[in-house]
């Protein structure tokens, strides 16, 4: 059986966590034996994709074609059905917003529990699941030494953040490290094992051209901090709250009290020690061999629907 994955592109101007979250999905589809991925760039051709009027000659009543791209969502559903009234589309929701109108019958898998009770509201007729995006195994306890008190990548960060927070820890006696630039997933794992505090306060997830809404669908860098060991300063907007609990694996940052965030990074720095059992766990829960099971059984039901 063919999957379509419809995406913009892959050259430097598409390149997101969410294009890199839809590789790895993909990648997950096409171990099944059943299945065979196939990508489908709209806004650009690249030798390793299909274009859409390729993929609707090649397609057959089997086929499935995954939507994935929040701002083009309705386009792509759009442009499938227009050449294939009776297409099996699953649109795979990194977010919401976007204006995006999903007819009845067609299935939302939603990247967390945030997204999905958003799809669940606002789509009460169709079918929902929860998968979240698989972990890259490189994202794991390697037992380097906590050189690093805050790491900071201002990609995506708010303005308290970047303008307040960050000045006034730089004041403290606290190794910080900055990344202002794109690095590879085995730069980013190698700076969160030295790391002891990640901060990610995100800005409200832009959805449209006029619209903000509350928090990004995941935070993948959130997830990938805990795994390395790190703690995460947040300011729980988004799907970080399916696995970031104050207290236990975060510091809620109150986005105003300055001196009670600079505080808490710098007594949670200082007394910092790796809970490994706890980073194993969450390395174990968001594997891509969990992923795997997720998508073997939510394929399964949909292929009963």
């Amino acid at each position: 059986m063919n999957c379509y994955f419809f995406v913009p592109g892959f050259s430097e101007k598409y390149r997101t966590g969410g294009l890199m979250v839809i590789k790895d999905v993909a990648g997950i589809v096409e171990k099944k034996s059943e299945y065979c991925s196939k990508f489908v760039t709209t806004h650009e051709s690249c030798t390793d994709a299909l274009s859409p009027e390729q993929a609707c000659r090649e397609a057959n009543s089997d086929s499935l074609f995954f939507v994935t791209w929040g701002p083009l969502v309705s386009a792509h559903i759009k442009l499938i059905r227009k050449n294939i009234p009776d297409a099996r589309i699953i649109y795979y929701a990194q977010s919401f917003g976007w204006n995006i109108k999903v007819p009845p019958r067609i299935p939302i898998i939603c990247v967390s529990r945030f997204v999905m009770s958003q799809w669940a509201l606002y789509a009460p007729e169709n079918y929902c699941a929860y998968i979240a995006p698989p972990l890259h195994s490189i994202f794991k306890m390697t037992n380097q030494t906590r050189d690093i008190d805050v790491l900071i990548h201002k990609r995506k960060q708010n303005s308290y953040c970047l303008n307040h927070l960050l000045p006034a820890l730089q004041k403290e006696n606290l190794n910080i490290e900055i990344i202002d630039e794109w690095i590879s997933q085995e730069n980013f794992a190698a700076l969160l094992n030295r790391t002891k505090v990640f901060l990610y306060a995100t800005e409200l997830h832009k959805a449209g051209l006029f619209r903000r809404l509350p928090g990004e669908g995941f935070g993948l860098p959130a997830l990938e901090a805990l795994a390395c060991g790190a703690i995460v300063g947040s300011n729980l907007l988004g799907g970080v709250t399916d696995f970031l609990t104050p207290g236990e694996n975060c510091i809620k940052l109150q986005n105003g009290d300055l001196h009670s965030d600079v505080t808490s990074i710098r007594d949670a720095a200082h007394a910092f020690a790796v809970n490994e059992k706890a980073a194993h766990e969450i390395a174990e829960e968001y594997s891509f061999n969990a992923a795997s099971e997720k998508w073997t059984r939510a394929l399964g039901t949909l292929s009963k629907m």
